[in-house]
């Protein structure tokens, strides 16, 4: 079975349109349609966070249906579940660096000087320092 035809019959089975899933979801009625007929072979991952909940599904299942790969990466206290295309890019790279915009832009920027400035030892050393933190904290 295509997306296409997984989106529509999840819209479906939830009773709606594609104009109440695209109300619901606040994305256009049109990028519904196209999805649905395969125009839109992969969609972004922003437009399948905004429809997940109103399909009664959950967003990683959503990604996999849509053919993004998963990856599991098992930190000492917590999992990270993070999405690539077919091609190995994250899929969720850029909706990740908005949100850590949103929160504190002057962390993003930081985190640019320094994936730029310094070597691969002092960015590993930095990584290390952040996963004491969160690990530490995740006990709280």
């Amino acid at each position: 079975m295509s997306f296409g035809e997984f989106l529509k019959k999840l819209r479906a089975e939830k009773g709606l349109s594609q104009r109440q899933l695209a109300d619901l979801s606040k994305i256009s009625n049109t990028e519904i349609s196209r999805m649905e007929s395969g125009e839109r072979q992969k969609p972004s991952p922003k437009i399948l966070k905004e429809i997940a909940p109103h399909l009664g599904i959950s967003y990683r299942e959503l990604m996999a249906q849509a053919g993004y790969i998963e990856e599991t990466i098992e930190h000492e206290k917590y999992t990270e579940h993070i999405f690539r295309s077919d091609d190995g890019e994250f899929a969720d790279t850029i909706r990740m660096a908005k949100n850590i915009h949103k929160k504190d832009s002057e962390l993003l920027t930081i985190m640019n000087r320094a994936s730029d400035e310094l070597p691969k030892e002092d960015i590993k050393a930095i990584k290390e320092f952040v996963n004491f933190y969160l690990n530490k904290n995740k006990d709280r």
